[in-house]
């Protein structure tokens, strides 16, 4: 269906007449030219000083990487049944809560071997940089890879990478540094996030937008180095080769975005909640500003409807403690606050935190709240069903959902936020027929022992097109840490390849 746009006179009107915005002396770009730029991936160069604490965690580290994988960027195998042996922090919900598979999976592991792997001390306001994925991942099913991205959470120097991993040769792979190819010296701000969605339209061309790292937001000195703001890119999987459309709107930057291939329009919130809307082939603006009073964009999720065009997402509006949902209507370009609000945790409203990327056969969603609480959401009728929480233990935050080829199962990995390993990080296989948690592989402390790696909390998860193989990729690092205070587990990227015995699979 051909998709008919407002005129983006008339965007920027509505937002004008609706609310008072932050942006509205922006002078927003249209049409800029997209500039296309061939790099490959060069090693960085390391730190020549460290300081104490980071000379220790590298001590450490090699210490505790036995098996060489740090540096190395090999991937090794393992199939093992201690993988089905739950921690003692949740065994005690097994059989009421959750059922463990019968079969352990086998699983591919490699440490991402990004550059540079240690950091000196954080200047002024700066904090300390550190390996870590925060966006959702992809899968290209023309050559078989899976494809993520990695950030150092840096603000000058930074260092932003698309990650290709070819589960044939067993390879782990880098695109040129995003920095460098924006064209970013040193000595200007620069981005350490890709927090959003990695999509593919019909073609090789993945599309993401970039986030800074610095909160709430960039100080004026660093606006003063010549940072615009987060931009608009897509990556091509077959040449390596980067577009850059540029910065659809002047100091925002993007911690949510997603593609809907279906109307070709890119859609990002910011971290105040500043929306954008973009026609991807005219690339012009379609919405970029705040919404109308009352209305603030959750900036964590965007759920598309693939049926209708619709996008929904929680409003985060402090007159809003129910945080109903938001629909954005782009054939209107206008907002409606619905009646509908995901289900509360312990009487506390929680807003979406993931949602599956379409419709079932059903005509439904299934998504979850940042408290763990699992719901279904039909836009047709407008309804949300509570199915109760994603996890019986504490680690319940979960940012990405995944549904098999026949819409039995979704899969996902709670305790994203670097604490899932003390709850075993659990990858569970939600039963859509039952009701029923399976856990197919608590993935540590397997690799903590075998290995020294801590597969300390995933952001993201990914099915391949058959519905055999889950890639995940975890934030963690080699670390010696109590269990009852482990502070932050983040610091080097791994990538698992789980695939799923036939036995746990049939739908």
């Amino acid at each position: 269906m051909k998709f008919q746009f407002l005129s983006t006179s008339l965007a920027i009107l509505a937002i004008f007449a609706t609310t008072h915005v932050a942006c509205q002396s922006l002078k927003i770009p249209q049409n800029e030219n997209p500039k296309k730029i061939q790099k490959s991936y060069v090693p960085a160069p390391e730190a020549k000083e460290l300081g104490e604490e980071e000379l220790k965690n590298r001590e450490t580290a090699e210490k505790l990487d036995t098996h060489k994988m740090l540096y190395t960027g090999k991937v090794v195998v393992d199939q093992d049944k201690s993988m089905l042996e739950p921690p003692e922090r949740v065994a005690q919900y097994e059989g009421d809560e959750y059922v463990m598979a019968e079969t352990p999976p086998m699983v591919e592991f490699g440490v991402i071997p990004a550059t540079p792997f240690w950091f000196p001390e954080p200047v002024d306001d700066h904090h300390r940089a550190m390996w870590a994925n925060w966006g959702q991942s992809a899968y290209y099913p023309k050559n078989g890879h899976f494809y993520t991205s990695i950030g150092d959470n840096g603000s000058y120097d930074a260092h932003l990478y698309v990650v290709e991993y070819d589960p044939e040769a067993k390879e782990i792979g880098l695109s040129a540094e995003v920095n460098e190819v924006i064209g970013r010296p040193d000595d200007m701000f620069s981005e350490g996030k890709i927090h959003g969605w990695l999509d593919f339209i019909e073609g090789p061309e993945l599309w993401f937008c970039t986030y800074w790292s610095k909160y709430p937001e960039v100080h004026e000195e660093d606006w003063q180095t010549g940072y615009r703001g987060g931009h608009i890119m897509t990556y091509n999987v077959e040449t390596g080769d980067f577009t850059d459309y540029g910065v659809p709107m002047p100091r925002a930057s993007w911690p949510a975005s997603r593609v809907d291939p279906n109307r070709r329009m890119l859609y990002a919130t910011g971290y105040y909640c500043e929306f954008l809307a973009w026609d991807i082939d005219n690339r012009k603006v379609h919405w970029a500003g705040h919404q109308p009073d009352g209305i603030q964009m959750s900036n964590r999720v965007l759920l598309i409807d693939d049926k209708t065009g619709m996008l929904y997402t929680s409003n985060r509006h402090e007159d809003d403690p129910e945080k109903h949902f938001i629909k954005y209507d782009p054939y209107k370009n206008r907002f409606e606050l619905t009646e509908m609000a995901a289900p509360p945790t312990d009487g506390q409203a929680g807003e979406m935190r993931a949602s599956t990327i379409r419709r079932n056969s059903d005509g439904i969603f299934y998504g979850v709240t940042t408290p763990g609480q699992m719901f279904t959401f039909d836009p047709d009728k407008e309804e949300i069903v509570d199915l109760g929480l994603c996890w019986p233990g504490e680690e319940r935050y979960t940012t990405s959902l995944e549904t098999s080829p026949g819409e039995r199962y979704i899969y996902y990995v709670p305790g994203a936020h670097g604490k899932g390993c003390l709850d075993g990080s659990p990858l569970v296989q939600y039963d859509t027929k039952t009701q029923t948690k399976k856990v197919l592989a608590f993935l540590s402390p397997f690799y903590e022992e075998k290995y020294g790696y801590t597969p300390s909390g995933s952001f993201s998860l990914k099915l391949d097109d058959k519905g055999e193989r889950v890639f995940i990729i975890w934030n963690g690092g080699f670390f010696d840490y109590d269990p009852e205070n482990p502070g932050s587990l983040f610091k080097h990227n791994a990538i698992m390849l789980v695939h799923i015995p036939e036995s746990e699979r049939e739908e």
